[in-house]
């Protein structure tokens, strides 16, 4: 049938993952991000963005320094992308305005340059590398109300909430910095009661100051909110854009940079030295607070991270790549990827674990998955290829399964061998046996994904309204 991967780095710990001027950025899979031609004009401008930005005055990080877990005693999140997937929506819009009311093509690489900037920032970047003929009034006239009818539907980002209830539960002063105005802050937010419960007022927006990243006001203000007593090189600040790193470490903080697919390698690589992140993170999951004397995460289940809302899919098992049954001596049931290919964007890679179900009304088994592209086997797109912790006296091809993602075991990692690959899954497969066994877990089998019949009239309702869960 199809075949499992495994993951892009491998969990390291202790102070070697806390790195002063971290080595330049890699893709999710570990290699090198390729760059076409209209990527390179992009990139081309976004250097001179960075370039021309540099007259923000840097003190330069100390050399030679021995490498210690610093103590952070509060912590600064971006928003969008860090807190919210709101740069999908973003990308969504402007694809839509340049191409209805400018007849120009939009390419998700386009827009890499102008994240973490103030949204008049961004769009004359933007207007400067579409050349489109308005000015940045004109366009924002055009995106603007399209934006605001959907900040609503943005979702968390994976992990997020679980980071950001876990220190304001223990006490730890926490606050967010946005490039975002104040009025769109609003409307994204709103959804999410975990975000005002555990913020508060402690958010400052575009609206707030004079310059907006990559200086540091933004960071700097945001830092007043945590308390007198903390200054800002105890404060760490979370970042997905190399212009607010920038602005991180112009204000003398620490700086993680949650890696995505919306910022390719090359601009991470053209910061300077000392503008560049701390530490770099695949999701939110592989972040551990402990390493910047932070308090520790307390929800872990037999090692594996709860995945909170839970994922959930329903379709069709097609015939993947036909190595997991031949070559692994693991079988898959493969779900199509050009069915979820938007879920499957904003869902972290990585391997994790949960229940399945083969039509409706039949047992439900545990399962463990890969989510991602499988970096052993080069894949160039998302794939979800569950292998069924039971044994089938045949293939069942052309079935419904349904899905229900509900922890995470470890992230994507490439091996050196295939016998390394197959002794990884293994692994995963017996932590996977033994956390599904835990209550918490187990209490998943009577999730509505296995008791709402697909021939039930808002069965297409559900899976339209729900496919992302309720958080339990």
């Amino acid at each position: 049938m199809g075949r499992r991967g495994g993951a892009s780095r491998a969990k390291g710990g202790g102070s070697a993952r806390v790195e002063r001027a971290a080595t330049a950025a890699a893709t999710p899979d570990g290699a090198r991000a390729r760059t076409p031609t209209r990527m390179r004009t992009a990139l081309r401008i976004a250097l001179e963005v960075l370039e021309a930005s540099s007259a923000v005055e840097v003190p330069p990080l100390a050399t030679g320094s021995p490498l210690v877990k610093p103590h952070i005693r509060g912590v600064i999140f971006d928003l969008d992308g860090v807190l919210l997937d709101t740069e999908r929506l973003v990308r969504e819009v402007t694809g839509e305005v340049v191409r209805t009311h400018f007849g120009k093509t939009f390419a998700p690489d386009d827009f890499a340059h102008c994240l973490g900037r103030t949204p008049r920032d961004a769009v004359a970047e933007l207007i400067r590398v579409l050349e489109l003929p308005c000015s940045i009034e004109e366009y924002l006239a055009l995106s603007g109300p399209l934006l605001l009818e959907r900040w609503c539907t943005a979702s968390a980002i994976p992990g997020a909430a679980r980071l950001v209830e876990h220190l304001a539960r223990s006490g730890v002063p926490i606050a967010v910095g946005t490039s975002s105005d104040r009025r769109t802050v609003d409307a994204k937010v709103a959804p999410h009661a975990w975000f005002a419960a555990s913020f508060g007022s402690r958010v400052i927006t575009s609206s707030d100051v004079r310059t907006g990243k990559p200086a540091p006001d933004i960071f700097l203000r945001a830092c007043e909110l945590l308390g007198d007593e903390i200054p800002p090189s105890a404060c760490l600040v979370i970042e997905d854009a190399p212009a607010g790193c920038q602005a991180a470490k112009a204000g003398q903080m620490y700086a993680v940079a949650l890696l995505s697919e919306s910022v390719p390698a090359p601009l991470w690589e053209a910061l300077p030295s000392s503008c560049r992140p701390d530490q770099q993170i695949q999701s939110f999951y592989d972040f551990d607070p402990s390493e910047w004397g932070l308090p520790p995460f307390t929800d872990t289940i037999h090692g594996t991270v709860p995945r909170l809302p839970p994922l959930r899919l329903v379709g069709e098992v097609v015939r993947g790549f036909g190595r997991g049954s031949k070559e692994l001596g693991i079988p898959t049931a493969n779900l199509p990827a050009d069915a979820y290919a938007e879920l499957l964007s904003s869902t972290t890679c990585g391997i994790y674990h949960g229940f399945a179900q083969l039509d409706d009304g039949g047992p439900i088994y545990p399962m463990v998955t890969s989510i991602g592209r499988n970096p052993y086997y080069g894949n160039t797109y998302k794939t979800v290829e569950p292998h069924i912790l039971h044994t089938f006296p045949e293939d069942f091809y052309g079935k419904t399964m349904k899905l229900l993602v509900v922890g995470w075991i470890r992230p994507e990692a490439n091996f050196s061998t295939l016998d390394a690959l197959i002794k990884a899954i293994h692994n995963d497969i017996e932590v996977a046996r033994a956390a599904l066994k835990d209550p918490f877990y187990a209490s998943f089998v009577a999730d509505k994904v296995f008791s709402v019949p697909q021939s039930s009239s808002d069965f297409e309702h559900w899976q339209a309204s729900a496919v992302f869960g309720t958080r339990i």
